[in-house]
């Protein structure tokens, strides 16, 4: 019987932005390093924060590359900067305290596989931390949120944490859409309704990652201040919903819950 080569596997991305979180940024990186799945690449941005040039050679791994902006981006330029030097069949986005289980992208690019989509969203567990010295202490996991996807529901609101899903390479050309860095808050939301407008995400049950909730709130997040976002989301997408009436309604019950008329921003 003749041997024949197999056909390697596709090439992930994880786009990994950092700021001023050397001992997180480590952990992240060997979480990815060690998974199962070998064919990627980790892209680490740096935005103009401590130097971290020797916590990505420590692993001594020809998948990492780094980079360092010149000037503080926030986390939307940082993406996009690490979106331009992306060479992946499928993109996924982790951040510098957030870890993949060993499975995480074996997982995804078999399902995404399996299931012919190009778009592939899993879940959660929240690691809710406390700060403990120099470093912080886990209080304990929970479950993560997510939703279902449809088109109109994730004009109204996020579907499932950044870190959870994997986009193909030709979604991403198709939308022709990057993260608007004029956006401190939700820009993954803003991200994921630009590929969502032209290929449907695919829900997987499975847990495969772990994001972290300080009780310090130092998170890579800017302002927490997600209003002034919103806005600019629901104005930037409702045209594109398919039951105008059910999108109009409950984005400008959101805004009203939060204090603010929708007439006065022309919604």
């Amino acid at each position: 019987m003749t041997n024949r080569k197999s056909k390697a596997e596709p090439l992930v991305s994880v786009l990994v932005p950092t700021y001023n979180r050397r001992s997180l940024l480590a952990r992240t990186l060997d979480s990815i390093l060690t998974g199962y799945y070998r064919n990627l690449e980790v892209i680490v941005v740096n935005d103009a924060g401590i130097d971290v040039l020797d916590v990505v050679a420590k692993f001594n791994d020809h998948r990492t590359r780094h980079y360092k902006n010149e000037k503080n981006l926030g986390l939307a330029g940082s993406r996009n900067v690490a979106l331009n030097f992306s060479r992946g069949d499928y993109i996924c986005l982790l951040d510098d305290d957030d870890i993949h289980l060993p499975y995480t992208l074996e997982f995804r690019v078999t399902m995404a596989k399996k299931l012919s989509a190009e778009i592939v969203y899993t879940r959660s567990l929240l690691d809710h931390w406390e700060k403990e010295g120099e470093g912080y202490k886990s209080l304990g996991k929970t479950l993560y949120w997510d939703s279902p996807f449809d088109k109109d529901l994730i004009l109204i609101q996020n579907i499932a944490p950044c870190c959870n899903v994997m986009f193909s390479r030709k979604s991403w050309k198709r939308s022709n859409y990057w993260f608007d860095e004029t956006m401190t808050t939700t820009e993954d939301h803003d991200f994921w309704i630009g590929l969502s407008r032209f290929t449907d995400f695919k829900e997987l049950k499975l847990i495969d990652t772990e994001c972290s909730k300080r009780t310090d709130n130092s998170q890579m997040t800017g302002t927490l201040n997600f209003v002034p976002n919103w806005i600019k989301t629901f104005k930037r997408w409702r045209h594109t919903a398919i039951d105008m009436n059910r999108v109009t309604t409950s984005q400008n019950n959101i805004l009203k819950r939060a204090g603010v008329n929708p007439a006065d921003h022309g919604l």
